[in-house]
């Protein structure tokens, strides 16, 4: 059965995480994915501690299967020239340097246009091609304090809290280069035109909080129900020091919820402030597998708040842990420049 994007070879010479993961996930689509490396200056994953018994890092592994391997020098002329030859058998190039470095090595938009009319260039950067903060350097927590993500994520005392989830990297970087390079690949088809796309992650993150952001530019400010203002949508701490998540959001989840423990007159209470202590103190009462028992399989949106382990094994990842956008059949990733025989003779 063909693949999405079967047939297409994209050109990757992006590193660490979001990048790598967008075309981790075209390779998933049936794409060739070619990754580009220099040899002196190879993608800093590969040696991330813990690492595998061939020394390259479990993370390397996870986000590069399905892909082949070139190591060239891309600054030196005959590495250019290989590189651009490899441009023009290719449909995408996905690249993740600060701007005006592809340039530097004779490798622009430009320079590709000329070997290849109809190439796209996929551009991922923190804060965009153009513009004062363009050059800035940043990881995935400065994204999210300049998208104002970070400041919504507070614990009780009001301190920000770092997510352990690359909220930035995957949402601003890893899914819009994949959309990017879909809709670039969509448009190609219908007008025969290439183009340079950016992906700023910084700009792009801040999509995460559209409800927060229309409220605010309406009212000035966020009544933050989403957030652990309402009993109704929170998370509680059980008998056994685990969590249950409820997101009895609508009135009918709500009631129904409120009846199931035997407290029909919460109902009409939800907008009181205390009511949130006396269902943190229902819940506390039992361990989370009594309320998991008793309340997942109602209608009451109730979930367990599950560790990686426990996601991992649950029915519901039955068809593997993380999703998979594709083909789960791919071969392992690549040793450095495995397949330069191949592709740069």
């Amino acid at each position: 059965m063909n693949q999405p994007l079967q047939g297409y070879r994209i050109l990757d010479f992006t590193k660490l995480l979001p990048g790598p993961l967008a075309t981790l996930w075209m390779a998933q689509q049936g794409a060739e994915v070619i990754k580009v490396e220099s040899p002196s200056s190879p993608d800093t994953v590969r040696w991330m501690p813990p690492t595998k018994e061939d020394g390259n890092s479990v993370f390397y592994h996870a986000l590069n299967a399905g892909k082949k391997s070139v190591s060239v020098d891309y600054r030196s002329e005959s590495g250019r020239e290989a590189i651009l030859k490899l441009v023009e058998s290719s449909d995408v190039v996905i690249e993740q340097f600060r701007p005006g470095v592809l340039e530097a090595f004779g490798l622009g938009f430009e320079e590709l246009k000329k070997r290849n009319p109809k190439v796209i260039l996929v551009s991922i950067t923190g804060y965009g091609q153009t513009g004062e903060m363009a050059a800035k350097p940043g990881h995935d927590i400065n994204y999210l304090s300049y998208s104002g993500v970070l400041d919504g994520l507070r614990d009780s005392s009001g301190n920000p809290v770092i997510p352990k989830a690359q909220l930035a990297d995957v949402a601003g970087g890893s899914m819009m280069a994949l959309n990017a390079t879909v809709t670039a690949l969509l448009h190609r088809e219908r007008t025969g035109e290439g183009q340079h796309v950016d992906v700023a992650m910084a700009k792009n993150v801040s999509v995460l909080q559209m409800l927060r952001i229309s409220e605010e530019k309406e009212t000035g400010r966020y009544e933050d129900y989403l957030s652990g203002k309402l009993a109704s949508y929170n998370v509680y701490r059980c008998a056994d020091e685990k969590y249950i998540a409820l997101g009895a959001l609508e009135p009918k989840f709500w009631q129904k919820f409120c009846n199931l423990v035997g407290h029909p007159e919460w109902g009409a209470r939800l907008m009181e402030p205390e009511l949130k202590q006396e269902v943190a103190d229902l819940f506390v009462s039992q361990t989370q597998q009594f309320w998991t028992d008793k309340l997942e399989k109602e209608d009451v949106c109730l979930s367990p708040v599950l560790s990686v382990q426990e996601a991992m094994r649950h029915p519901l990842f039955k068809d593997g842990f993380p999703a998979v956008f594709g083909s789960t059949q791919l071969s392992p990733a690549p040793k450095l420049g495995a397949d330069n025989d191949e592709l740069t003779p």
